[in-house]
């Protein structure tokens, strides 16, 4: 299958971005925690992979995010964004009125070689961001897993995903890697042997709309210094309350 291009990429191409596509490659990305996951446009990330201003809004590949020459860029964006509140940002040309940025109001508690560790003010939640890009949501029952010398694995939740393509009602029969492979993007992905690690449920499929909905609980390879930390850090954290964070 071919990959649909973003507007301003390198190889010029312009058409719509798609927000259900990878914003570095333009090809499908499934959201899959710790893998692939998505950029809310209101939280006014610039867009370091876009040759005009422009800012992020949809999903993007951790494997690309990695691989980019843009990574310290679009890191040093999000980790700003990840530690404002309601804050005013200049427009991308530079007019006024100021736009508002929505952040999520977190505070730094780590800084490694590898990542950072941020933690909500408000609610029992917390943020690993790697210095590559790609950011890992933890709750306190993560935490209190990591303190128990386990692996955290992401809450099971039910994700709609449109699909580039109508892939048939056989697409209820696949697994994680065979639906991957066939929207053509598995090897962005986790070697099917790992992605063996991950529970995938197909949920449903309503073919007018080409939505997909199934439900994913995924391990998080977090760093071994965010692991180490976390794990001292939760015998003496004193829990503020159980809400859940808004999306990124």
């Amino acid at each position: 299958m071919n990959a649909s291009i973003h507007p301003n990429r390198p190889d010029g191409r312009t058409n719509m971005p798609d927000i259900n596509e990878c914003q570095i490659c333009g090809a499908p990305a499934p959201p899959i925690p710790g893998q692939s996951d998505g950029v809310a446009g209101y939280r006014l990330i610039r867009d370091p992979w876009s040759a005009t201003p422009s800012f992020l809004d949809g999903n993007l590949h951790f494997s690309c995010l990695e691989e980019s020459g843009k990574s310290s860029d679009f890191y040093a964006e999000f980790t700003r964004m990840t530690q404002a509140g309601h804050e005013e940002i200049e427009s991308l040309d530079g007019s006024p009125p100021p736009l508002t940025r929505m952040g999520l109001a977190m505070t730094q508690i780590f800084s490694g070689a590898e990542c950072t560790v941020f933690q909500s003010g408000v609610s029992d939640r917390w943020m690993v961001v790697k210095r590559t890009g790609p950011w890992f949501r933890l709750s306190h029952e993560d935490l209190l897993n990591i303190g128990r010398g386990q692996v955290p694995r992401s809450a099971a939740e039910v994700i709609p995903y449109r699909l580039p393509v109508d892939l048939g009602n056989e697409i209820g029969e696949y697994g994680l890697h065979e639906m991957l492979d066939a929207l053509g993007v598995a090897d962005r992905y986790a070697p099917e042997s790992e992605l063996e690690g991950i529970e995938y449920e197909y949920v449903d499929y309503y073919p007018p709309k080409l939505l997909l909905e199934y439900a994913v609980r995924a391990p998080l390879s977090i760093p071994r210094e965010a692991h180490a930390f976390l794990a001292d850090y939760i015998e003496s954290y004193i829990p503020v309350s159980f809400e859940d964070e808004e999306d990124v």
